[in-house]
């Protein structure tokens, strides 16, 4: 692995720090049933429930976010809610909203695509390189 690609994985992983804590802070106030989001999809016209889902997502994926194998997985699903939040604040007019909407999507796929190679999954892959992989990006939990 090379210098610049371990850079950008760091890089990755310390953005996605900084959204997992953006993301659990905003996943967590979403479950209060007196807070402003409670309000804010009652008036966009969202069912109850699509407040507790959507903070359930940002509340797992935020954790998810954080570990390199499903750090992608974790990565699509809260750029699916960036979607939905993006549609929902271009027909509110909250154009600002919009573009750092924008923002945490982009950084969103550019986490997906740095630590693609690295996700789960069955098919194809071969025990001995995840392992090598992690044994070169020396990331704690490596498997032995």
């Amino acid at each position: 692995m090379t210098t610049v690609k371990k850079v950008r994985l760091i890089a990755a992983w310390c953005l996605g720090l900084y959204l997992a804590h953006m993301y659990v802070t905003m996943g967590w106030i979403k479950f209060d049933p007196n807070g402003f989001w409670t309000m804010a999809f009652e008036r966009w016209g969202y069912p109850v429930w699509l407040r507790w889902f959507v903070g359930g997502i940002e509340v797992a994926g935020s954790l998810l976010l954080l570990m390199p194998w499903v750090a992608s997985y974790a990565a699509s699903a809260l750029g699916l809610v960036m979607v939905g939040a993006w549609v929902t604040r271009m027909r509110d007019a909250r154009f600002v909203d919009v573009a750092w909407i924008t923002v945490y999507f982009v950084a969103l796929v550019w986490i997906a695509f740095e630590w693609w190679p690295f996700r789960l999954y069955r098919s194809g892959r071969v025990e001995s390189d995840r392992s090598a992989a992690y044994t070169r990006l020396k990331l704690p939990g490596a498997p032995e």
